[in-house]
């Protein structure tokens, strides 16, 4: 049987047309330009937005969330603090890549227990791999919005809305251009970024550790099919995994499970 998914708010317009500006700066300012965990109901009152459904946005489809003992928190992660930096064109392929990863965490009275929030976008991604890039089709504008009516348990006019959106959110990331999926570079620092940004989460989620050897890193980009939300080859995806580790084990790993730590130290979170 098919799987069918609730749109949640990306029926809302997030300036996606315009560029992913709005995103960092919501981001950055949600977490007061710090590297500490927030609250999401404080995260909401520092955002900016003053929007209750356009504040869901970011906290469900692009960070992640932890659920608390008393409040729910936000984690800080490689797009967190990609956010601290001045806004450039590959913080929208990052945080694209976030969203194509669906991986979202636990909050209360979520609707999406697995953190899938973006399942679909995950699917149309992993479905259109061919074994060296995306098929250009998949992303056709006649193509998408067939796969969006096929998996989005929703009306009509919202299933538009979404195809929109997405739609606006691959150019804005410079993925589509008048209809047609781009070239794909594989120097650009973002995809390092990327294979940082899944393994903080799979920190968060416990699916690693952060004592984590290589082999282990690389096996879990690989079973996890982080390499076609990169668009490159496993043996790329593996290049990448070397060059993040370095600053992974430098630092990085050790302070995304400290932060856990600290809030289960203070009763924050489950033990």
């Amino acid at each position: 049987m098919t799987k069918r998914y609730t749109p949640g708010s990306f029926t809302k317009n997030f300036s996606w047309n315009e560029s992913y500006d709005r995103l960092h700066s919501a981001i950055r300012a949600g977490f007061s330009s710090s590297s500490d965990p927030v609250t999401r109901d404080r995260w909401r009152s520092d955002s900016r937005i003053a929007d209750q459904d356009r504040e869901l946005i970011p906290m469900n489809f692009f960070l992640y969330s932890v659920l608390g003992a008393r409040e729910d928190y936000l984690l800080v992660d490689q797009l967190v603090d990609a956010a601290m930096d001045p806004y450039d064109p590959q913080f929208a392929q990052l945080a694209l890549f976030s969203f194509h990863m669906a991986n979202s965490g636990r909050w209360r009275k979520s609707h999406w227990p697995d953190g899938k929030v973006a399942g679909w976008a995950n699917e149309l991604i992993v479905t259109a791999w061919t074994g060296d890039d995306w098929v250009a089709d998949a992303f056709s504008d006649r193509q998408l919005l067939a796969f969006i009516q096929r998996r989005l348990n929703a009306e009509e006019v919202t299933q538009r809305k979404i195809f929109t959106n997405y739609r606006y959110m691959l150019k804005s990331a410079g993925v589509l251009a008048a209809g047609r999926l781009l070239p794909k570079d594989l120097r650009q620092r973002w995809l390092v970024d990327a294979v940082l940004l899944f393994w903080d989460r799979a920190i968060f989620e416990g699916s690693l550790k952060a004592s984590a050897t290589l082999g282990v890193l690389e096996s879990a980009l690989i079973d996890s099919d982080i390499y076609k939300l990169l668009r490159c080859s496993k043996d790329q995806c593996r290049v990448f995994a070397r060059a993040a580790f370095p600053e992974f084990t430098g630092g990085q790993a050790l302070d995304r499970a400290r932060q856990l730590q600290t809030l289960r130290d203070a009763g924050a979170i489950a033990a």
